[in-house]
């Protein structure tokens, strides 16, 4: 069976979901942080990781608590979204709005799970990562393609609410093990570095219109 890890700061939902679902497949080791993890792979005697699987949007500093009281605060209207386009686009942007406010308050970017890899190939040099997330942008598919020993994102299933996001994910199961495998098995690595390639030109476009 394959030994994988998995680190994401949600260790109420995210981990126990993710053990469930991929535990078949998978033998997994997981934590909410770096340090917890390579505690818990140097305390088993000879286990090798040979794939790492990370949330992208991790903290990159602390929260700001301030902002996110202010947040809290802030009365939610919901407005009718079949009633016009226009509605349901005012609605979209005050939802996109208001999630980068509560990303920005929380620290939640891809500069954490980036910094995160970063410490996981200092250790692991020769172990491919793929990234799970599901508030990844294209921007920031981009920037991690043109990283180092990352393989792919892949998207986390998401639902209305918790059940429905269990449900989504057991529905995706197979096709996500399929694509941890490839990482694994490092299947078409001339393609990838093609991709890794076009990632870094367009990284580079980015910081010019950044």
């Amino acid at each position: 069976m394959f030994r994988i890890c998995f680190i994401d700061d949600d260790g109420e939902f995210e981990i126990p979901l993710f053990c469930d679902v991929f535990g078949e497949a998978f033998d997994i080791i997981a934590a909410s942080n770096y340090t917890e993890l390579k505690s818990l792979i140097d305390s088993r005697e000879d286990w090798k990781p040979v794939l790492f699987v990370l949330d992208l949007y991790f903290p990159s500093g602390p929260a700001n608590r301030e902002a996110i009281e202010a947040l809290r605060a802030e009365p939610l209207s919901v407005e009718n979204d079949n009633a016009e386009i226009r509605t349901a686009y005012r609605n979209y942007l005050r939802a996109k709005t208001r999630l980068a406010g509560v990303l920005d308050a929380w620290k939640q970017n891809a500069n954490g799970g980036l910094i995160l890899a970063e410490k996981v190939v200092a250790d692991y040099p020769d172990v491919p990562i793929v990234f799970y997330s599901r508030k990844a942008t294209l921007e920031d598919v981009v920037r991690c393609m043109a990283a180092r020993n990352v393989w792919s994102v892949e998207r986390k299933p998401t639902g209305k609410d918790s059940a429905d996001t269990i449900e989504l994910t057991r529905l995706a199961q197979q096709r996500i093990i399929r694509r941890f495998k490839m990482a694994i098995s490092k299947v078409d690595s001339g393609e990838l570095e093609r991709k890794k390639e076009a990632a870094e030109v367009l990284v580079e476009m980015l910081r010019d219109f950044g």
